[in-house]
């Protein structure tokens, strides 16, 4: 299977979309015999394992000032931007044109595009894919998100299905971008990267228990200020 994926440009990219919807599917089929107290604990221990990622990734950091200053600034340009409001808006357009009744389409499509599209085995993934051919780190990665797919469904609905549509165009751009952005691109970037994709992870899951509600979607900028501040703190 890893050779049919190599052939293919941005194969890891397809690779984890497929496994995205085959997961979501199996979820909006199977959700409906799950009952809510039962929906409500997979939903927390996702949570919970989401947490146990995002600080596995955290921890793998290099510079923290870096980190920290492009996660404030991330926030203060993606506020400026209304980066979060514009997902959710997007949330909102998708859900009115489907005439879904679903109170949880929007929450499920950001979440789980922030869960698929943030983190270093999206963007390290998508850069081996491009640069090496390698889409096998992207192929783990898509086993990951379709189990979570399914889980997430169950809960939340259609717009998990539909963050497939950010998340291959998220991935495949990284996958085209990394055949000339790769030379540049150090050890201690990809480090900051996980650092501050592993923070952003850490709040999805502090979200998802319902003990914050960080607008993460907002930071998502920091993950370009990681990358030049890096330069300058190295």
């Amino acid at each position: 299977m890893l050779e049919i994926f190599k052939s293919l440009p941005a194969g890891g990219t397809i690779f984890n979309s497929l496994t995205v919807l085959i997961g979501s599917s199996l979820g909006l089929l199977i959700g409906k015999f799950i009952p809510e107290k039962l929906q409500e604990n997979i939903f927390n221990c996702l949570g919970l394992f989401t947490m146990y990622v995002g600080i596995n990734m955290m921890l793998g950091m290099k510079h923290s000032i870096a980190v920290l200053v492009s996660l404030v600034l991330g926030s203060v340009t993606g506020e400026l931007m209304g980066i979060e409001d514009r997902l959710n808006r997007l949330g909102d357009t998708i859900k009115a044109k489907l005439h879904t009744n679903n109170s949880r389409f929007t929450e499920g499509f950001v979440t789980a595009t922030l869960l698929f599209c943030i983190g270093s085995m999206a963007i390290i993934g998508a850069f081996n894919d491009g640069v090496r051919h390698d889409p096998e780190l992207l192929m783990t990665k898509g086993v990951m998100d379709g189990i979570a797919a399914t889980l997430f469904a169950g809960s939340l609905g259609l717009g998990v299905l539909l963050s497939v549509v950010p998340m291959f165009i998220y991935q495949g751009t990284l996958t085209l971008l990394a055949v000339w952005a790769e030379p540049f691109i150090t050890a201690d970037m990809f480090a900051n990267i996980s650092g501050i994709g592993g923070l952003m992870i850490l709040g999805i899951g502090l979200n998802m228990l319902k003990i914050t509600r960080i607008k993460l979607g907002d930071m998502l900028p920091g993950l370009v200020y990681v990358v030049f501040l890096t330069m300058i703190f190295a």
